[in-house]
């Protein structure tokens, strides 16, 4: 059963949300909140593993609850604002919906939330295992080699890249260097890291560990764990 928070200062776009989601088996709504503080306080004692969230509230908005806010569980944007969907990808939500919503599109957006349930490939042709690419860093390429990496890290715009040896900034979103990498051995286990899993040297709670340095497990990823004793 998927639980899930509904997030929207208004009462209509709640209940239509509702309403949608009673048609799909699987799915159960388990809190709506008015406001994104309530969602927060809500979040800290409740276990959730998806969330319909507004952007346009007052006093927090849904970008910022996004932003400011470590290990939400897996997010879709429910808003009648296009100017946020970019930024939105980096912050690794699952889809981005306009209202008004149609029931057609809203199922489009469950059924992405059900691929990653399910941890369906998204890519048909996965890169070799070491296959090296180059990223722009400082007005040059740099070649980086997958086995070197111990961890990636978004930093805003940049992502920071981290090697045994060496660490390289570039303007790259997450979700581009994922692509580039094997997926049998590099896993997003949140909106800001992607780790190698040979770089692993202990998991503490939702916590991994990587040369002392102790990663974060988002709680839409903690199935992830299971991916380390494969």
């Amino acid at each position: 059963m998927i639980k899930c928070l509904i997030v929207d200062d208004e009462q209509l776009a709640r209940r239509l949300l509702r309403d949608y989601l009673s048609a799909f088996e699987g799915f159960t709504v388990v809190r709506e909140c008015e406001s994104a503080i309530q969602a927060v306080q809500f979040l800290s004692t409740h276990e959730v593993d998806l969330l319909f969230l507004d952007i346009n509230m007052p006093h927090l908005s849904g970008m910022e609850l996004l932003r400011q806010t470590p290990n939400l569980p897996m997010t879709i944007l429910c808003t009648a604002h296009s100017e946020y969907a970019l930024e939105s990808y980096d912050l690794d939500v699952v889809d981005y919906l306009l209202k008004p919503i149609g029931l057609a599109r809203f199922t489009k957006a469950i059924t992405k939330v059900l691929a990653r349930t399910n941890e369906k490939p998204l890519l048909t042709s996965p890169p070799t295992e070491d296959a090296s690419f180059f990223v722009k860093s400082d007005y040059k390429k740099i070649k980086i080699i997958p086995s070197e990496i111990r961890f990636i890290e978004a930093m805003e715009k940049y992502v920071r890249i981290h090697l045994r040896s060496d660490k390289v900034m570039t303007l790259l979103s997450m979700s581009a260097i994922l692509k580039k990498l094997n997926p049998q051995k590099f896993l997003r286990i949140h909106r800001s890291y992607i780790i190698n899993k040979e770089a692993v040297s202990a998991i503490e709670g939702n916590m991994l560990v990587i040369d002392e340095k102790k990663l974060p497990i988002s709680k839409a990823n903690k199935h992830l764990i299971a991916k380390f004793e494969e």
